[in-house]
């Protein structure tokens, strides 16, 4: 019989309540780190980024506290998950307080991009949606959204901090729906290659709706460009179709995407 000693200690991740989703902390560290690195963050540009941060850690509590997490990590980590909710709500509240003491009157509107898509995020998981597609694509853009008033504050011009948080937002998306298909196709019933074409015509219309974006807005090309290793991911997994068990491959490969994204913005906006 175990005793309590030898019991096996929980997981960093448990421990600590961080989000267990690994996607959401590209979805909010790289446009944040591709902000902050092409501008020269400024104190204020750095608070809304803490604040963005507080915001994504309470997640993970919050969703224990409403019982998301099962009913048994709901009594054993009831109380932590309150502290720390309260903690980083207060956090994420001074930080935001901060920031807007000398944020300039023109950037303030754009903290309503990830203000309200954080508020349907946060009554998607009231409703336990969270882990549908749309309310997965969502999350992403509100995590990416942060960017937008980060850049502004760090003095990116707010068509340049729009079109970053634009090029994530649809190579995250392209990413979720590859996912989402990936395991739709996988289970009993379902027509395969109907699957393969709605996603490959996903791929098809979200990089012609970039070239579109880029005509009609004079927004640089490179922006394109910087998308192209998220869609070619994607392409690459509508064809092969892989199975459900080398997700944890696909994400890696989504998430080297990303950075190559990253890596090219970074370029294209120095």
């Amino acid at each position: 019989m175990m005793t309590l000693s030898a019991r096996p200690r929980a997981s960093l991740s448990r421990q600590a309540l961080l989000p267990r989703e690994h996607g959401a902390y590209f979805q909010l560290g790289l446009p944040l780190a591709t902000a902050l690195a092409v501008t020269r963050p400024s104190a204020t540009a750095l608070w809304l980024a803490a604040a963005a941060v507080a915001s994504f850690l309470v997640h993970e509590p919050l969703l224990v506290l409403l019982g998301h997490r099962g009913a048994r990590r709901h009594e054993e980590e009831g109380l932590l998950a309150r502290s720390q909710t309260a903690v980083l709500a207060a956090l994420g509240a001074a930080a935001l307080l901060l920031a807007l003491q000398d944020l300039e009157a023109t950037a303030r509107p754009y903290l309503a991009l990830p203000g309200i898509l954080g508020a349907e995020v946060l009554l998607m998981t009231w409703g336990r949606q969270e882990r549908t597609l749309s309310g997965e694509l969502i999350a992403s853009l509100a995590l990416g959204a942060w960017a937008v008033p980060v850049g502004i504050a760090g003095g990116l011009a707010p068509g340049a901090a729009l079109s970053l948080w634009g090029t994530f937002a649809l190579g995250f998306s392209l990413a979720t729906v590859a996912v989402h298909v990936v395991i739709r196709a996988h289970k009993p019933g379902q027509d395969r290659a109907l699957l393969r074409l709605v996603g490959l015509a996903a791929s098809g219309f979200g990089v012609a709706g970039a070239l579109l974006w880029t005509k009609s807005t004079g927004v640089s090309p490179w922006r394109v460009v910087a998308l192209l290793p998220t869609a070619l991911v994607a392409l690459g997994t509508f064809v092969l179709m892989p199975t459900p068990r080398h997700l944890k491959r696909l994400g890696w490969s989504f998430a080297i995407a990303g950075l190559s994204t990253a890596v090219l913005l970074g370029v294209g906006l120095a």
